[in-house]
């Protein structure tokens, strides 16, 4: 081969260093993206920590806690020191903050934010801004259109329209929802919310991923080590921080809560002082002996998530000097009456639970299972708040302005598109798992077909009154007397609720007697006698109580079954949703102490179904919405001074409680409610 030319040679050269400099001139270009887009991200989170949040909150979740449970805590953290535990020490956790980062851009803003609520954030804050100069601020309330309906279906016409498949569970024939979500209302940040889920949950199944299974491993695991849990459960989220009492989150206050309330006790007692000052206390029934007992064992045949611990137990308690003392406490056929054990103390300071202190954590996460998945899916979205909505609206639809319609307005505010939504979340993407009990989403719909059929709700024994005597109850129990004096036993859940109902009856007594509807106006009244009549017929739990009680509600409406069905309705998806919706915060995200998913071998708690959980409820149960306390809209009253007068006497009524009665004063991180001004209008959440 003939050697190169001197021109050959200089071309070459010269197409080397023409090919040395593009190569040059590509990479600088691609190290100038780089740089730009570090610096954009850093400016990205900068102005985000500035507008929102910081993504990692600073705050001392120790704050109100007793330095005897510090002491402990620091124990059980150097007992996992070396091991495979994780604790406070090996944090941050890069799969929790990727995990709440995820969630609160994804759609958190979606779901927690309606309208006439501010969206935080400089540009939403700014969009707001200009809007407001227009007039086009948008009020939280809307009156309902005339002619507008929502269609009442069931639940399982309403999957297979609108899900493309049909669920498990026959009750889901049987229970009714609206078709729709009113126009008054906004559904667009729920909607597209819902859509991306459905998005991410479809392109998980495509490829052969059911997301929720992601979320069944149980290692890596965290210690029994409440500052570790708290960073995991809210690294990442820059919405608020773990102590942040904001929007509708009550804060990581649960073990702190605990630790206060059992300081001093000696013995101490964490279940009876569950029994007698959360919602726990809903529970409880007495014997003809005169001990209080709970008895779950039913939940046993129900099979857990794989390494979980199943369901079940049992529970006596006896009354001792004014205290609750827990007698024995039964679970997986082995009955502990002895609670000094110091093998199972010495377990525990090495972040396992044995023994009885396991069935205590067993029966706790039963508990929990029986107030999240029983009282407040099946019980109060399930069955009464959506049909509720629909119902009432479509039963109104041609008299929007009717007494009885702008009476409920305020309680039936977006309960089919909570209950709607949350079902889907719940049994189609399998959310349900973990969140609301630790059982596949199939064991739960057959929990609830078997509670149904064992144990079918009557509204009629919702109400208070009726409620205590129910479950053998001495009404000196339900008083203020009994919660403040040291020296008598007071059942607080219960004192709570039927206080309000009390003011609730007197509330709907006043407006209905402002409005002109007194006994012969409301059998007169057409449009109230075919409400009365779609309400029994699609709620089951008012149809039982017309058919086993009718002193209490009669099939034919009459002034005074209308009063005790509809202050009774009030109380149960206002009241008592928040507590056991937004006050679960005490529980939910205090696995420490009242964990939702025991590992069956009951050493640490498992870090994924912690931070599923931790995630969930902050972005799909804890949401802002509209309170009893908030001031009224015009419309509920249609220009009639006296029937504002009667809501606004409830209001000064139930105000007065949170700022002068124990049992209501002590709320969110001095109790385990919410304070009475945050107290949800209807199950919207």
């Amino acid at each position: 081969m003939a050697p190169a030319t001197k021109e050959e040679q200089e071309a070459l050269l010269a197409t080397e260093r023409s090919t040395s400099f593009a190569g040059a001139k590509c990479a600088g270009c691609c190290c100038c993206s780089a740089v730009i887009f570090v610096v954009l991200v850093v400016v990205y989170l900068k102005w985000q920590r500035i507008c929102i949040g910081p993504l990692f909150h600073e705050e001392d979740v120790d704050l109100l806690r007793p330095e005897a449970a510090l002491r402990a805590e620091e124990l059980r953290r150097q007992a996992a020191e070396g091991g495979s535990l994780l604790s406070a020490e090996d944090l941050p956790y890069a799969f929790a903050v990727a995990l709440n980062m995820g969630a609160g851009g994804l759609y958190f803003e979606d779901f927690n934010f309606v309208q006439g609520f501010e969206v935080p954030g400089c540009w939403n804050s700014f969009a707001a801004w200009v809007w407001s100069l227009f007039g086009k601020e948008e009020p939280r309330w809307k009156p309902p259109v005339e002619g507008e309906t929502m269609g009442v279906m069931t639940y399982q016409e309403y999957a297979k329209e609108n899900f493309g498949e049909e669920l498990p569970g026959d009750f889901l024939d049987e229970y009714y929802t609206g078709g729709r979500v009113p126009s008054w209302e906004d559904n667009r940040r729920h909607r597209w919310g819902v859509q991306k889920l459905a998005a991410v949950v479809a392109a998980g199944r495509a490829v052969g991923i059911e997301p929720i299974k992601q979320v069944y491993p149980l290692e890596p695991r965290i210690a029994l080590d409440h500052k570790a849990l708290a960073k995991i459960g809210s690294d990442g989220f820059r919405y608020f921080g773990p102590m942040d009492i904001r929007y509708a989150s009550n804060g990581f206050y649960g073990a702190s809560l605990v630790e206060r309330r059992m300081e001093g006790q000696r013995p101490q007692d964490m279940l009876a002082m569950l029994m007698t000052d959360s919602v726990f206390g809903a529970h409880l029934q007495q014997d003809a002996s005169g001990q209080f007992q709970v008895d779950l064992r039913g939940l046993a045949k129900y099979a857990p998530i794989p390494g979980y611990a199943k369901l079940g137990g049992r529970a006596a308690f006896r009354l001792e000097g004014g205290l609750l003392r827990t007698v024995e406490l039964e679970y997986n056929d082995t009955v502990y009456d002895n609670f000094t054990d110091p093998e199972v103390d010495a377990a525990y300071a090495r972040n396992v639970r044995k023994g009885w202190r396991m069935a205590e954590a067993a029966f706790i996460a039963s508990l929990l299972s029986m107030t999240n998945l029983v009282m407040h899916v099946k019980d109060l979205h399930l069955e009464i708040a959506s049909a509720f909505q629909a119902v009432t609206v479509d039963a109104f639809a041609q008299r929007p302005k009717h007494p009885v319609r702008r009476l409920l307005d305020a309680f039936i505010s977006r309960s089919v598109q909570a209950t709607n939504d949350n079902m889907r979340l719940l049994f189609d993407f399998h959310a349900a798992d973990f969140s609301l009990a630790p059982l596949p989403y199939q064991e739960q719909l057959k929990l609830i077909d078997d509670f149904i059929r064992a144990e079918p709700r009557n509204l009629a024994d919702m109400d208070m009154e009726r409620y205590g005597r129910l479950r053998h109850m001495d009404p000196e129990f339900s008083t203020k007397e009994a919660v403040v004096n040291s020296s008598s036993w007071g059942w607080r859940w219960h004192y709570r609720a039927l206080t309000v109902q009390k003011l609730l009856v007197a509330y709907v007594d006043c407006f209905l007697g402002a409005e002109g509807l007194d006994a012969a106006a409301v059998e007169a009244d057409s449009y109230l006698k075919d409400w009365w009549q779609r309400m029994i017929y699609h709620l089951p739990s008012l149809r039982r109580a017309t058919e086993e009680n009718p002193d209490w509600a009669e099939v034919e409406l009459e002034r005074a079954s209308l009063v005790r069905a509809v202050s009774t309705i009030m109380l149960w998806v206002s009241w008592i949703h928040e507590d056991v919706g937004h006050s679960a915060a005490a529980y939910v995200w205090n696995p420490l102490y009242t964990p939702m998913c025991v590992p069956e071998d009951g050493v640490g708690v498992p870090l994924l179904s912690w931070a599923f959980n931790a995630m969930a409820y902050r972005g799909f149960v804890f949401l802002h919405r509209s309170t009893l306390l908030e001031e009224a809209p015009s419309f509920w009253f249609d220009g009639n001074a006296d029937s504002r007068q009667c809501f606004e006497d409830f209001q000064e009524a139930l105000r007065g409680l949170g700022e002068s009665d124990v049992a209501f004063s002590e709320c969110e991180k001095d109790g385990f409610y919410s304070c009475v001004g945050r107290v949800e209008t209807a199950v919207s959440s």
